[in-house]
């Protein structure tokens, strides 16, 4: 794999990113700093699904694999990114079918890229039922999001879908 081509999405992890509305913020406290100490150690403090996080199938399913299970390669593969960025509020079948897909690792862009994400919007473009299944019929393996959930109102009904597949999230 040409290492050029990686290209980290990743959020920052801090004080200030979004975490769903009844989660708490990240707390990242300095406990040991040099010259005073013998090394820099801070203590992290947050929860699985702040910033930018996966959703190993074991979130929804006792018997499948928890995030440290999933094997490595998975993640790791040429992606197809989706511009979805005039979907107002739910993505749907057809909105996916402008797009051919042509990949197995696939990322959604949203008008949720544009959100200064300094509080969580439940409003958020989302996902419809109707336009997961599309996306498991076309055979992806990894499925990423511009957003905290491609779902909304604490929903896993699609997560339950993609997760029953082991298609990650």
């Amino acid at each position: 794999m040409n290492l050029e081509k990686i290209i980290d999405i990743s959020m920052d992890l801090n004080e200030k990113t979004v975490v769903w509305k009844d989660d708490q913020p990240p707390r990242i406290k300095p406990l040991a700093r040099m010259p005073d100490a013998p090394c820099n150690f801070t203590w992290l403090d947050f929860g699985s699904h702040a910033g930018t996080h996966i959703d190993a199938p074991f979130y929804l399913f006792n018997d499948k694999w928890t995030s440290d299970q999933v094997p490595f390669d998975r993640f790791i593969g040429r992606c197809q990114v989706l511009d979805l960025t005039d979907v107002d509020d739910m993505i749907t079948i057809k909105d996916l079918k402008k797009h051919k897909i042509r990949q197995k690792h696939l990322l959604l862009m949203t008008k949720n890229s544009d959100d200064l994400m300094k509080n969580y919007n439940p409003k958020h473009v989302a996902l419809s039922k109707e336009a997961a299944e599309y996306l498991i019929s076309e055979g992806i393996v990894c499925l990423g999001y511009d957003y905290q959930s491609f779902e909304r109102d604490g929903s896993v009904e699609l997560h339950r879908l993609f997760m029953e597949k082991d298609i990650l999230l």
